[in-house]
């Protein structure tokens, strides 16, 4: 049962990692990317052409593999998001734009590069190490340790710097924003590129782990997603919370009855959260203006 509780807590935190870009892009835009695991993919694949290129370093890899998707997340704002965005709050077409999206971007990967699963060969941290008793992944737990550090950076930022204070003027009220000089525009254009920077960084991170294929960002964007709902999608300590319960949850009712009832027992602690407490367990309540 410790061991369960350990390694939950440590798999949570790596979709914590992955949700930290939906918390993104709804604390500002209210809006999220359902092409979100095509964009982990994208990185992996970007790492795998930069990589068989010998003297390309490794540092640019990760450059490369990160930037990529990030800049898509840009455009994908700018031309399938914003025109839905930015009038009623009940306007929710971006969200079939993004499903959409993520179909066309799969079709595609999957006729470009065939939906078999390849190795990733990037630095990573190769072997285990045993923590609290408990043995680990040395790449799971490199995983775990940057998703408690980035989403701790994304947090301070919010909070305690300039931009921080943009974005949430933004959220709160775009056209008072505005009216003070600052551009929503480019606020939610950039919070949408950090957002998919953070999900490039992960799909290289997990396919150098598990394999690069296509397909390999669907089960993480489930929980990924489950995440962000429990711990509060306008909340980014939430995420690491969330987390925490939902790794937990899943794999101490997998230990004891089957790893098919930890993925039940995850999503109906979702469905619970929303009836108890529909903006998420650190979550605020999100004001429509109409």
């Amino acid at each position: 049962m410790y061991e369960s509780v350990m390694l939950g807590a440590v798999t949570g935190l790596m979709f914590s990692f992955v949700a930290l870009g939906f918390v993104l892009t709804f604390i500002t835009t209210k809006t999220l990317n359902f092409a979100l695991g095509e964009f982990m993919a994208i990185a992996g694949f970007v790492a795998l052409g930069l990589a068989s290129v010998s003297w390309i370093p490794a540092v640019l890899v990760f450059a490369g593999a990160i930037a990529v998707p990030a800049l898509l997340g840009g455009a994908t704002y700018h031309v399938l998001v914003r025109p839905f965005a930015g009038g009623s709050g009940h306007d929710v077409r971006w969200l079939l734009t993004t499903v959409a999206l993520s179909f066309v971007l799969l079709n595609l990967l999957i006729n470009g590069q065939s939906a078999k699963v390849r190795v990733l060969d990037v630095p990573t941290a190769d072997g285990f190490a045993t923590l609290l008793g408990v043995t680990y992944s040395k790449q799971l737990l490199v995983i775990a340790g940057l998703a408690v550090v980035v989403v701790t950076a994304a947090h301070l930022v919010l909070e305690k710097t300039s931009v921080g204070v943009k974005m949430r003027a933004v959220s709160e009220d775009p056209e008072m924003a505005s009216l003070a000089g600052i551009s929503p525009r480019a606020v939610a254009i950039g919070t949408w590129i950090a957002a998919m920077a953070v999900a490039g960084l992960v799909g290289v991170l997990w396919s150098s782990y598990a394999g690069l294929s296509p397909r390999m960002g669907l089960a993480l964007l489930i929980g990924a997603f489950a995440v962000a709902v429990i711990g509060g999608l306008t909340s980014v300590p939430g995420v690491l919370l969330g987390g925490l319960i939902y790794g937990i949850t899943t794999y101490v009712t997998g230990y004891q009855f089957g790893a098919a009832w930890g993925d039940v027992a995850g999503l109906a602690l979702v469905v619970v959260v929303l009836v108890l407490r529909p903006h998420g367990l650190l979550g605020r309540r999100v004001e429509v203006k109409v």
